[in-house]
């Protein structure tokens, strides 16, 4: 079972964070920014939860503490809503950031969008239908047809036939490919899917293998 750290000095969301995260997560707390660097280094974490107005040590400080030795996906709990300063968060090493209050489904999707962007797809050749990859070699055929994709169209087929049928949203699929959060980025993943679905129907016997549902997202069929 995957770990999650939340440091949070208000015992209230403290308490809530646990209870939404101990289904799906082991979870680990810190109610200040010294006690965070301490369960950090023995919960050895796979994301960390992190507020920024923390007793002892302020979460800024923390979080540049940990991007010192660890690239763990760290995303900021703040009440902070100036862009200036959320930016700046990224730039030092934040994941992704939540405003709070911040609704818990959205949280929960914005952790699984992170853990699955740390997960290296194990497979060196996937396959479906008329859809050939290996990973390895980076090259691609499709119905026994060579085509040559770059780096980002690459990484966006591989996940998706390294899962078949799962609908990925917009976000899920740009942060999951490009590492990053989705922050006004509907055009560039627009294009990169539209260039790839393309050159996908140029070759395939039966065209229309990337499938969009409409106001959910995408998915191999």
């Amino acid at each position: 079972m995957q770990t999650m750290l939340v440091v949070e000095d208000h015992e209230d969301i403290q308490a809530l964070l646990k209870q939404v995260l101990s289904d799906q997560y082991q979870v680990a707390q810190a109610f200040s920014g010294s006690e965070a660097l301490t369960v950090f280094d023995t919960a050895k974490p796979d994301l960390v939860l992190l507020d920024l107005m923390l007793p002892t040590i302020d979460g800024d400080s923390v979080l540049k503490l940990i991007r010192r030795h660890s690239q763990v996906p760290v995303i900021v709990l703040t009440a902070i809503t100036d862009k200036q300063r959320t930016v700046a968060l990224l730039k030092n090493g934040a994941n992704d950031y939540l405003t709070k209050p911040f609704d818990i489904d959205e949280l929960l999707a914005r952790i699984q969008v992170q853990l699955r962007a740390t997960v290296i797809i194990p497979e060196t050749h996937l396959c479906f239908e008329a859809i050939d990859i290996d990973t390895a070699t980076h090259t691609v055929q499709i119905a026994g047809h060579p085509l040559t994709l770059p780096k980002k169209e690459f990484a966006m087929l591989s996940l998706l036939t390294a899962h078949p049928h799962q609908v990925y949203n917009k976000q899920a699929l740009y942060e999951a490919v490009w590492h990053e959060p989705f922050l006004n980025a509907d055009n560039t993943l627009n294009v990169h899917l539209s260039n790839l679905r393309t050159k996908i129907n140029d070759l395939a016997p039966e065209p229309h293998y990337i499938v969009s549902l409409w106001g959910i997202g995408v998915r191999l069929v």
